[in-house]
């Protein structure tokens, strides 16, 4: 192995770090700060970041840097970022020197390291797992190159991490497995509690939203919740530094008012080149200012901004906020064990991110361990856009009018699509009913009296098998697919035991589904009716 050296960048170095991002990246890389004098300069002199750099026979071989603003200033957390070899020098323990350095210098200062590894190749994953990092997350299309690209986060303790930890997380059951994975990934044990039965935030109305400005930075201040009394939400920037400070990191506010007066506001910084938002912070009166304001921040980046990736940081202890993020289609992609420090110890964190443009990563090139946090947090994803399809079904069915956005999902947790091949028999004439089935997409032929009678059809949108869920009793018609259907199927079962948990939602559903049968039946009644009138004049 060649000697390699490894310094901090100085001034002198400039021109040949310019020319090693060249290399590296090429002349039409997006970030093209990366390429300006300036901005080079200001990282050698930053007290948040660590410009290091290899050398071999005094040539600039390779760099690396620590970022120290992945959280807050107590934190103590640092991201090994952007680490760059010569393309002529790659394989020769470049990286692996710069590596060590890094580490040297975190066992210093930090608490928690990670790094985001590229999934273009596995360069970046193989050296980090040589140094002891573990992967805890995967980040689906989260950056803009030659197109959006996917990330493996890798992390490793340092110091009392793991003694400050707080104990007993309480997370969601969509979060549970890839925080086990990661836990184990990190030497930790699994002290996580699955909480099934919880609520997200009331998604508020009758609310004004603004940007933030001068003029109304005191109230926010003046609002404990959020940022220090009930922190659910946890970025690298915060209010208190300050209006000039956030706008030179590209981070805005949006403003919740009520009759005039300040009731919230939800950070984020806003990434123009990589058409990405990160959440920063989330201050609220109320927890339905704050279901509004996350609401109103998704709607805002895919309508206004045209984010087409979104990521934010919530506490493992506040399964209300993971619920709330799921309900609006977001996916826990990393676990974070001991990654803020907060009052007296350290928490655990999970990483949410919603995409808005379809999943496309099925060419990353993966370690054996990252394909297992991997395989995690794609199932999540399908499973999502499958929810999020069933949920607007829901939505528009007639027996569901009037329930909340939280009851809507708790409906869509418990059903599942189903393809059935034209010429299926789906429900039969006489048969005990245990399915409600909604029509996603095709046409069923509805038959009487054997298949000998047909007495209607049934289409996307629509809906049969109504009276199994409250009553198992025997189906009153036969329904045969025509064409190639896809069905959403809701048991008896299982609605049986959501009501007993959740009375609220039966009581709707009954009463609507009465209104349903009453008005099938006025319908067979008027029909009825018109064919007697016909016979009589025949």
């Amino acid at each position: 192995m060649a000697q390699i050296n490894v310094r901090p960048v100085t001034e002198t170095d400039l021109p040949a770090i310019r020319e090693l991002f060249y290399s590296s990246y090429g002349e039409n890389y997006p970030y093209q700060a990366f390429y300006n004098d300036e901005w080079l300069k200001r990282s050698i002199y930053q007290d948040s970041y660590l410009f290091l750099l290899a050398e071999h026979n005094a040539k600039v071989v390779g760099t690396a840097s620590v970022y120290f603003e992945v959280g807050a200033y107590a934190d103590l957390c640092g991201e090994f970022g952007r680490l760059a070899v010569h393309p002529d020098h790659r394989s020769q323990g470049v990286g692996t020197a710069l590596m060590e350095a890094r580490l040297k210098f975190a066992d210093k200062r930090l608490h928690f390291g990670l790094t985001e590894c590229r999934t273009a190749h596995p360069f970046a994953q193989r050296i980090s797992e040589k140094h002891d990092l573990r992967p805890i997350g995967f980040m689906p299309q989260k950056v803009l190159l030659d197109k959006r690209e996917s990330l493996v986060m890798m992390a490793r303790t340092f110091g009392p991490a793991r003694d400050l930890r707080a104990n007993n997380p309480r997370v969601i059951p969509e979060a549970f497995l890839l925080g086990q994975l990661a836990l184990e990934n990190l030497g930790l044990r699994n002290d996580l509690i699955a909480v099934e039965d919880v609520d997200g935030y009331p998604i508020g109305t009758g609310f004004q939203v603004e940007e933030l400005t001068e003029s109304v930075l005191p109230h926010l201040l003046r609002i404990e919740r959020g940022r220090l009394a009930k922190r659910h939400v946890f970025g690298n920037l915060q209010l208190s530094y300050g209006l000039f400070f956030l706008e030179s990191r590209n981070s805005r506010y949006l403003v919740a008012r009520q009759d005039g007066k300040i009731v919230g506001a939800i950070g984020f910084t806003l990434d123009d080149i990589g058409r990405s938002i990160k959440v920063l912070e989330l201050i609220d009166l109320r927890d339905d200012v704050a279901g509004f304001l996350l609401k109103e921040l998704d709607l805002w980046a895919q309508q206004v901004y045209g984010a087409e990736y979104i990521e934010i940081t919530v506490s493992a202890y506040w399964p209300s906020i993971q619920r709330t993020l799921s309900n609006l289609g977001f996916v826990p992609v990393a676990y974070c064990p001991s990654f803020v420090f907060h009052e007296v110890e350290r928490l655990d964190t999970i990483k949410m991110a919603k995409l808005n443009v379809p999943l496309d990563i099925d060419d990353v090139h993966l370690t054996a361990a990252s394909r297992e946090i991997f395989d995690l947090v794609r199932q999540g994803f399908e499973e999502k856009r499958q929810g999020i399809a069933v949920n607007q079904a829901t939505s528009h069915i007639a027996i569901f009018q009037g329930l909340e956005e939280g009851e809507l999902t708790k409906i869509a947790g418990i059903c599942r699509v189903i393809e059935f091949a034209q010429g299926d028999v789906i429900l039969r004439e006489g048969e005990q009913g245990k399915h409600f089935y909604m029509v996603l997409d095709g046409k069923l032929d509805i038959l009487a009296k054997d298949h000998d009678t047909l007495i209607g059809h049934v289409y996307r949108g629509d809906f049969l098998g109504e009276i199994s869920l409250v009553s198992a009793q025997p189906y009153t018609a036969t329904a045969v697919a025509a064409t190639d259907v896809k069905m959403v199927a809701l048991t008896h079962q299982d609605f049986e035991a959501l009501i007993n948990r959740h009375p609220r939602i039966g009581m709707k559903v009954m009463r609507n589904i009465a209104i349903s049968v009453g008005e099938k039946l006025r319908h067979l009644d008027n029909r009825y009716s018109e064919d007697i009138h016909l016979n009589n004049r025949g």
